[in-house]
C-alpha cells in the first residue's frame, strides 16, 4: 500500500490560500444580495409590481381622457404648472401604494409563514443585517417602480392631454412629482416596519391599510379639540405634505392645528418607519423566530 503527498512547496512559492473561511464570510453586500435573490424568485414579486405601475398610469390616462371631454377643471390653470400635475398624479399615489404595502410586509412575514426565517438567521446569525437588508431592498425596488409609474402618468397624461405635461421649469413641479415616489416609498418602508415587529401577513397588511385608509380618514371626521394636534403626526397624512402644492400647505386643512412643511411631513412619515424598525430590531434579538 502505498500513499501519495502533496509535493512541498520550493521555495519562492507562495504557499496556497485558503478561501473557504472568506468565502463563507458573512459581509453586508452579500446578505443584501441574498434578499435581492428572494425577492425575484417569487413570481407575485412581478404581479404586485406591475399592478403598482397599472394602477397609478391608468388612474392618470383616464384623467387625461376625461380632461380631453370636460376640460372645466383645469380651465385657467397654466399648463403644466404644479397645481395641473398634482391633479392627475393625486388619485393613483393614493391607491399605487396598496400593492407596494402587500409586497413590502410580505418580504419578511413570508418567511416566518413558511419557517424558511431560521435558515436565514442560521446563515446570519447576527439578525439585525437581514432587517436591514430587507430595507434597502424593499426602498429601491419601491423607489424604481414607482419612479417608472409616475414617468408613465405624465407620458400618457401629457401625450392625450398637452396642457397636462409637466413644465419641469414651473415652480414646485419637480418636487411634487419626487415627492410622489417618496411619499410610495414611504408607505412601503412603513408596511416592511409593522411586517417585522407583527410577524403575521394579515395582521401586518390589515393594521398598515387600515391606519392609512380608514383610521386617519375617521379621526379627521371626530370633532375633538385634542385630534386636531394628532391627525397632522399620522404617518399618511404627514408624509402627502411632500406632494402638496404650496397654496394646500398655507392653507391648512381641516380639522387640523398645523400642516407640517413637505420635508418636515415627509420626515414625521420617516420617523414612523424608523420607530417601529427599531422596535422590530429590538424584538428580533430578544424574541426566537
Amino acid at each position: 500500500m502505498t500513499a501519495t503527498t502533496a509535493p512541498a512547496p520550493t521555495a519562492g512559492t507562495p504557499a496556497p490560500v485558503h478561501r473557504a473561511a472568506e468565502g463563507a464570510r458573512v459581509t453586508f453586500p452579500r446578505v443584501v444580495h441574498a434578499e435581492w435573490l428572494k425577492l425575484w424568485t417569487l413570481r407575485s414579486t412581478y404581479w404586485t409590481l406591475g399592478v403598482a405601475v397599472l394602477l397609478m398610469a391608468g388612474i392618470s390616462a383616464l384623467f387625461a381622457v376625461s380632461m380631453r371631454s370636460f376640460p372645466d377643471p383645469i380651465e385657467g390653470m397654466d399648463p403644466g404648472s404644479v397645481e395641473v400635475v398634482q391633479m392627475y398624479l393625486q388619485p393613483g399615489m393614493l391607491l399605487a401604494p396598496l400593492p407596494l404595502i402587500v409586497l413590502a410586509a410580505m418580504t419578511i412575514t413570508g418567511e416566518y409563514a413558511t419557517g424558511s426565517v431560521r435558515s436565514t438567521f442560521a446563515a446570519v446569525p447576527g439578525r439585525l443585517p437581514v432587517l436591514a437588508a430587507k430595507v434597502v431592498v424593499v426602498a429601491t425596488v419601491t423607489f424604481v417602480t414607482v419612479a417608472v409609474a409616475v414617468g408613465l402618468s405624465t407620458l400618457l397624461a401629457g401625450a392625450i392631454v398637452p396642457e397636462l405635461a409637466p413644465d419641469w421649469g414651473a415652480p414646485h413641479v419637480a418636487r411634487v412629482v419626487l415627492g410622489v415616489v417618496l411619499y410610495a416609498t414611504g408607505i412601503a418602508l412603513l408596511g416592511l416596519a409593522v411586517g417585522a415587529l407583527l410577524r403575521n401577513t394579515a395582521a401586518a397588511i390589515t393594521t398598515v391599510i387600515g391606519l392609512v385608509l380608514i383610521v386617519e380618514n375617521v379621526l379627521l371626521m371626530i370633532s375633538w379639540k385634542p385630534l386636531e394636534y394628532v391627525r397632522p403626526l399620522l404617518p399618511s397624512t404627514a408624509g402627502s405634505a411632500v406632494t402638496q402644492t404650496p397654496e394646500q400647505l398655507a392653507g391648512g386643512q381641516f380639522g387640523m392645528a398645523f400642516t407640517p412643511g413637505p420635508w418636515a411631513g415627509y420626515a414625521i412619515l420617516l420617523g414612523w418607519v424608523a420607530v417601529l424598525l427599531a422596535v422590530a430590531a429590538v424584538r428580533l434579538r430578544t424574541r426566537d423566530a
